[in-house]
C-alpha cells in the first residue's frame, strides 16, 4: 500500500483550493446574474432571447429603456434589443386605436413549464400611478395556436418599470405542462375584459381598469404600452424531440415485454 508524502498532501491541498476558487467564481457569476425588480427575483439567464413582430409593425417603435442600469446580462435581452431596436431598448406597442402584437420565446427548442406560483414576469416602462394596458397569450408545447389574451393588473413597481407576474395555470396550462412562446399586445380603447373587477381575458363585457398601481380607468393616452423585459421565474428547458419520446416509449415497452417473458419461463 502506497503511503502519502508531504508532496502528495500539498498537491491535494492545491487541488482543493483550486476547486474552492472555481466554485466561488461560479457562485459569484450566478449571483451577478440574479436581480430583484418590482417584487420579483430572477436570473437573467431565464429571460426570453428571441422574437418577432406579429402585426402592426407600423405602430411599433423602440426607445431607450434605462433598465437595470444597462447591465450587460440584461441590456441585450430587453425586448427592444431582441426585436432589433438596439441594446437596452423598450418597444412601444400601438395606441388607443391601433394594435401592435409581438411574439417572444426562450430560444429554439426551449420551453417554460408551469411550476408552483408565478411562472414569468413582464416589465412595462412607465411612471408611478400610470401603467399602460397590455395583454398576454401563451402557446402550449405541441400546439399551433395561442391561448386567449389575458389582461392582469400590475403587481409591482420599481422605477422605471411596472411588473406583472403571470401564472400559466390562469391560461389553462396544467401543472408541469409547458409553453414555448408568448405573445403580447397593447389593448385599444374599445377592448373589454371578462372580469367584473376590470381584468381577465380580452373579449368580455367589462372595461379594463388600471388596478392598484393606477387611478382606475385608462385614459386614451395609456394604451401605448412600453414592453421592456420578459423573464421566466424558473429555468426554461429543452423540449424533448419526438424521436426521443418514441425511443423512450419503445424502451418502456421492451422492458415490460422482457419482464412478462421472464415470468412465463
Amino acid at each position: 500500500m502506497r503511503s502519502f508524502t508531504i508532496k502528495d498532501y500539498c498537491q491535494i491541498g492545491l487541488s482543493l483550493t483550486a476547486l474552492s476558487v472555481a466554485a466561488f467564481i461560479n457562485a459569484e457569476s450566478a449571483k451577478a446574474a440574479t436581480f430583484s425588480v418590482g417584487g420579483y427575483t430572477w436570473d437573467a439567464a431565464n429571460s426570453v432571447v428571441s422574437g418577432s413582430i406579429v402585426s402592426g409593425s407600423q405602430n411599433i417603435s423602440g426607445f431607450p429603456a434605462f433598465f437595470m442600469g444597462n447591465q450587460p446580462e440584461v441590456a441585450n435581452k430587453t425586448v427592444g434589443s431582441i426585436l432589433g431596436f438596439g441594446s437596452d431598448t423598450s418597444v412601444e406597442l400601438g395606441d388607443d386605436k391601433n394594435r401592435g402584437v409581438i411574439e417572444l420565446n426562450w430560444g429554439s427548442g426551449m420551453s417554460l413549464a408551469n411550476a408552483a406560483g408565478k411562472d414569468f414576469v413582464v416589465y412595462e416602462n412607465g411612471s408611478w400611478s400610470a401603467p399602460e394596458a397590455f395583454a398576454v397569450a401563451v402557446r402550449k408545447v405541441g400546439q399551433n395556436t395561442f391561448s386567449q389574451f389575458l389582461y392582469q393588473f400590475s403587481n409591482g413597481f420599481e422605477t422605471p418599470v411596472f411588473a406583472t407576474g403571470f401564472d400559466l395555470s390562469d391560461f389553462g396550462i396544467g401543472e408541469n405542462e409547458e409553453i414555448d412562446a408568448i405573445r403580447i399586445m397593447n389593448l385599444i380603447a374599445t377592448d373589454k375584459v371578462s372580469g367584473a373587477d376590470g381584468q381577465g381575458f380580452v373579449g368580455g363585457n367589462f372595461d379594463p381598469l388600471t388596478g392598484p398601481f393606477g387611478l382606475g380607468s385608462y385614459t386614451a393616452d395609456k394604451f401605448d404600452s412600453d414592453i421592456t423585459y420578459v423573464v421566466g421565474l424558473h429555468s426554461p428547458k429543452p423540449v424533448p424531440e419526438p424521436s426521443s419520446i418514441l425511443s423512450l416509449l419503445a424502451l418502456g415497452t421492451l422492458g415490460i415485454t422482457s419482464r412478462l417473458v421472464r415470468r412465463t419461463l
